[in-house]
């Protein structure tokens, strides 16, 4: 896979130049075909993802600081489009799929033929793991010990890990934010480039999250989680304002548009789209 003309590997990469995060997450698989199709996800034709993801990259990439990508779907095809300006870099997503059926049961694993090193080559100028995890359940420690191996592989590749512990199961807002916390607290200690975290539910738990990773010197980024675009905006004021350094959005900023008709799909982006990332960069500056 022949390296992308990106920024330099590491947190630099991915950043603005007033050191905000604000990165466009297409990273999706499993959920992509969920998302497109929820009765038949596997009818869905690969080339239609990576069309999709083209789409958006191309007409998006110009208010990013970073892009969020996949070695199936949109590494290689992206890096040969050359779509990547020289002053936005990439963050490879390395876990394997499935953990979507039961985050209860499932203990993440790197997809088979990819690694660290292999992002490090392909140009990218982070990892990312994701991680169902849940505080106190029966495979919160073998799922620490996944992220503390990745990280480990991570460092001797040279390439800054992003950790991405997403919380399973229901919660009262009192307890999704302690639990929210938590989680923060298990990870931030191994000290990854960045912690994508979910909206903990309060400001509060937000300025809790930030003191904890001030110790650690990770910054924190924002997740959507695929909610509405509004209430995303909502959450990032209230994140930015307790010390989250910016956000990384997925299907919140452009579902409507992965759902459009192809021949609708690049005017949708740029109509609405478009002010909508607008929108979230002015939050984070404003920080």
């Amino acid at each position: 896979m022949k390296p992308s003309a990106a920024k330099p590997r590491g947190l630099s990469g991915v950043s603005h130049p007033d050191g905000s995060i604000r990165v466009l997450a297409i990273d999706h698989r499993d959920s992509m075909r969920q998302f497109l199709s929820p009765s038949d996800p596997a009818a869905v034709d690969p080339r239609r993802i990576t069309e999709l993801k083209i789409d958006v990259v191309r007409t998006l990439i110009h208010l990013a600081s970073g892009v969020m990508l996949e070695p199936e779907f949109s590494i290689p095809q992206i890096s040969a489009s050359g779509l990547l300006p020289p002053d936005v870099g990439f963050i490879a997503a390395l876990e394997a799929q499935g953990y979507l059926a039961d985050p209860a049961t499932s203990i993440t694993s790197v997809l088979a033929g990819w690694s660290p090193q292999q992002a490090a080559a392909a140009g990218a100028s982070m990892a990312k793991l994701l991680l169902p995890y849940r505080p106190g359940s029966e495979l919160a420690a073998a799922q620490e010990a996944v992220a503390r191996s990745v990280s480990a592989e991570c460092e001797v590749a040279g390439i800054p890990l992003v950790l991405e512990p997403m919380l399973w199961g229901s919660a009262q807002p009192d307890e999704q934010a302690a639990l929210t916390v938590e989680s923060v607290a298990r990870f931030a200690p191994m000290r990854p480039g960045i912690l994508k975290v979910p909206f903990p539910g309060l400001a509060s738990a937000c300025a809790e999250i930030t003191q904890l990773c001030a110790e650690f010197d990770v910054p924190w980024a924002l997740l959507s989680g695929g909610g509405t675009f509004e209430r995303f905006e909502e959450q990032l004021t209230i994140a930015v304002a307790a010390g989250c350094s910016g956000f990384m959005v997925g299907r919140a900023l452009w579902g409507e548009a992965a759902l459009a008709a192809p021949s609708d799909r690049v005017s949708l982006l740029e109509s609405l789209v478009i002010p909508r990332f607008e929108r979230l960069n002015a939050i984070v500056a404003l920080g």
